[in-house]
């Protein structure tokens, strides 16, 4: 456009007039006026010729009017022209429409700070909000049942669901920010205090009398809440707090304050560090298995023995609490399964002893159990029949097809099967007997009070019961004192594993200390000579080997005479010393004898044997002596000889 030195229009190009919708005709000797818009205030144009005429020149944005009346938007670059005397000789300038670019840049502007599901703010705008100083409250609303709502009524429908939800949460709750937290969640920020629990509690009571409704549904929706207060990092906290409220199962809003983002982070760091670990110690074959005995009721003594996995670390030895969750998240799981497998193959092709694995959801899943299983028992020479794959309640009961097929496979191979934590889930006892399986471990909770408790003491008596009349040989898992023992006897429990008798530990770490003998005598075959020497660690108590011993031989003995002279037996603590006292006079291999010498030297080995015989003497007659002759002479005579104080 060119105009003259008054502002009268003297020449436009036909891109002017395709632009603004006039032709030429209709716009020479006009003032440019005639295309303003009447958006501007008189200070806009007052800045406008104030620079055209003292720099001759003005760029800018300036908002224009079409013939049609629609509003331009325009950059717009004006220029004044003088002739050599100095003097104005027309003025020019030159448009370009911005209205498509600045709508392309609103619309740009409004996705980028706008979520396009619920039509609330989106998560970048929040981000920002969140950078500002100051104490601040986030509340963040979750639909419960999302996915129902959809499997019932389609996406679609449900999108427009959550926009109805929106809408009314913003009526209902006057905040700073509204946003849209993802699929069904919204979150609210407010820059002042404000009562988290109140707001919640609002809203619950809203939707719980009142249905949303769309054009296609009217249905009544169900909220959680989970609620942050402090100065940073509170959309994290709200996320955790919501999550904390779903799992407590109990509708409650959980506000958590910023000091909790402590702790959380220290949870995330142990994780973190516990994913660097598992990761070092498969790459490292740092894994190894512990062994825990698993006790025989009826023979008294460990008959087989629980792999459990252990990871030597910077000389410390970590348990599966450590790092299970993270081998989980990472699918380390198999991993760990194959080098425990490995390794408990390789101790125990050393030894005779049954063995058990445990074999999780996501080794089934790998579909490798039974060839890699089979290779191992060649390798080691080691029969099926000795290996004993303990399954988590989960799978048996409510199992994939595939995993059932699997262990059902592994059953026919020759190994043997038994369900870990029983009671733990859904029992599904149908699905037991199917499988065929072989051991049922009862779950640690209903054993650890079974003395005291009495909704454990049935619950367990009726486990008891079904495992007695399905064959099926029942283990007791978490025993750890005399009192629950007692009950285990009583109700029949085939199998005790806990503390009381063994803690997890390398195998053979106490096997080698001292050296046991155990001799029937010629002339009076139903005394049993037992001697002990050297080192004997508490664990043992009178040793495997001797219950062995007994448990094989077929004719009963009567007397037995216990050499602890040259052994440090009597040398361990009174409380020690007590629990195994008490747990000898329950086991049934005891139960044959009627008299038991004890030969002991030292003061203080005689005060621990006087101790220990005080809790075994309502079972059989016992006596402590200092010399054989003596011993043997009360054992096969009526002959009545005092305690050694």
């Amino acid at each position: 456009l060119v105009t003259d030195a008054d502002l009268k229009i003297i020449e436009v190009k036909q891109a002017f007039c395709d632009m603004f919708g006039y032709s030429r005709a209709e716009v020479q000797g006009l003032e440019p006026q005639l295309f303003s818009s009447g958006l501007h205030d008189k200070s806009f144009y007052r800045n406008f010729w104030l620079k055209v005429f003292k720099k001759g020149v003005w760029q800018g944005e300036i908002k224009n009017r079409h013939a049609d009346g629609s509003v331009l938007e325009q950059w717009v670059s004006v220029n004044q022209v003088r002739d050599d005397n100095g003097h104005i000789h027309h003025y020019t300038a030159i448009y370009t429409d911005l209205t498509e670019l600045n709508k392309a840049q609103a619309e740009n502007l409004y996705l980028a700070n706008t979520d396009p599901l619920s039509g609330l703010s989106s998560k970048s705008f929040l981000a920002e909000e969140l950078k500002s100083p100051g104490c601040k409250s986030l509340l963040i609303v979750g639909i419960d049942g999302l996915r129902y709502l959809n499997d019932a009524y389609g996406f679609d429908v449900c999108d427009e669901l959550i926009r109805s939800i929106a809408r009314i949460i913003k009526e209902q709750v006057h905040a700073d920010s509204y946003v849209g937290g993802g699929p069904g969640k919204f979150v609210l920020l407010f820059k002042r205090p404000v009562d988290l629990y109140a707001v919640a509690e609002q809203l619950r009571m809203h939707f719980r009398h009142h249905q949303v409704s769309t054009a296609d549904i009217s249905v009544f929706v169900s909220l959680s809440f989970g609620g942050a207060r402090g100065k940073t990092d509170l959309l994290r906290l709200g996320v955790t707090a919501l999550r904390q409220s779903r799992e407590s199962g109990d509708l409650k809003c959980i506000v958590l304050e910023q000091d909790a983002i402590a702790a959380e982070s220290q949870q995330h760091l142990l994780f973190v560090e516990a994913n660097n670990i598992i990761h070092s110690a498969v790459n490292q074959q740092l894994i190894v298995p512990y062994f825990q005995g698993i006790h025989d009721n009826q023979l008294g003594i460990v008959t087989h023995y629980e792999a459990l996995a252990r990871i030597h670390y910077n000389d410390q030895v970590l348990s599966p609490y450590s790092f299970i969750d993270a081998a989980k998240v990472a699918g380390m799981l198999p991993l760990i399964t194959r080098q425990m497998a490995r390794q408990a193959f390789k101790v125990m092709s050393h030894h005779d002893y049954t063995f058990s694995l445990n074999i999780t959801e996501f080794d089934l899943n790998a579909q490798y159990l039974q060839r890699f299983l089979m290779e191992l028992c060649q390798q080691y020479q080691i029969a099926p029949q000795r290996v004993i794959l303990e399954v988590l309640e989960g799978i048996s009961s409510a199992g994939k097809n595939s995993h059932l097929k699997q262990l059902k496979a592994l059953k026919h191979a020759g190994f043997r099967l038994a369900i870990d934590d029983f009671g733990t889930e859904h029992s599904n006892f149908e699905r037991i007997l199917d499988l065929e399986v072989d051991y049922l471990k009862i779950d640690a909770k209903y054993i650890k009070h079974i003395h005291n408790d009495a909704k454990s003491y049935e619950i367990v008596r009726a486990l008891s019961f079904f495992c007695r009349n399905s064959g099926i040989k029942c283990i007791a898992e978490f025993v750890h004192s005399i009192e629950v023992q007692q009950c285990l006897l009583a109700l029949g429990i085939d199998y005790s594993q806990g503390f009381l008798f063994s803690r997890p530990e390398s195998f053979g770490e106490h096997q080698e200390q001292g050296e046991v003998k155990v001799e029937f005598d010629e002339l009076n075959p139903n005394l049993v000579h037992l001697q002990l020497d050297g080192h004997i660690h508490k664990a043992m108590r009178f040793t495997d080997a001797f219950r062995r011993c007994l448990a094989e031989r077929e004719q009963p003995v009567a007397y037995g005479l216990f050499d602890f002279r040259h052994s440090d037996y009597f040398q361990m603590g009174e409380s020690d010393l007590v629990d195994r006292a008490r747990l000898a006079a329950i086991e049934p291999q005891y139960q044959q004898f009627e008299k038991v010498a004890l030969l002991v030297e030292g003061q203080y080995s005689q005060k621990m044997a006087a101790v220990w015989c005080r809790h075994v003497m309502e079972m059989f007659d016992v006596r402590c002596f200092s010399d054989e002759a003596s011993a043997r002479q009360w054992l096969l005579t009526d002959a009545r000889l005092s305690l050694i104080a």
